[in-house]
Order: C-alpha cells, then sequence, then structure tokens
C-alpha cells in the first residue's frame, strides 16, 4: 500500500511548509463549569480511545 506521500509524490503534488502560528494558543479555556478543548485528543496510556 502506497503512503498519502508517496501518491502526492506520483501525481507530482508538492505541498508548501505548513505557515507558522500567528500567536500562542492554549489547549483549554476554562468558563464556569464548562472547559473548551482545542487540539486536544483523547489518549489512555498513549493510545487513542472514544
Amino acid at each position: 500500500m502506497m503512503t498519502p506521500e508517496e501518491r502526492l509524490k506520483q501525481l507530482g503534488i508538492e505541498l508548501p511548509d505548513a505557515p507558522k502560528p500567528l500567536g500562542s494558543y492554549v489547549p483549554l479555556v476554562r468558563a464556569g463549569n464548562l472547559v473548551f478543548l482545542s487540539g486536544i485528543l483523547p489518549l489512555v496510556e498513549g493510545k487513542l480511545t472514544r
């Protein structure tokens, strides 16, 4: 099976480098009894969970 990178190369597609972030972002914000998450995956013992 071909990796996505290999397939892009085969098709002659070159992706640009990702831009640098424009600021510093926090992974979560608490507002009262709510927590808003950003870019956090549910990991248990290093494995992705549901």
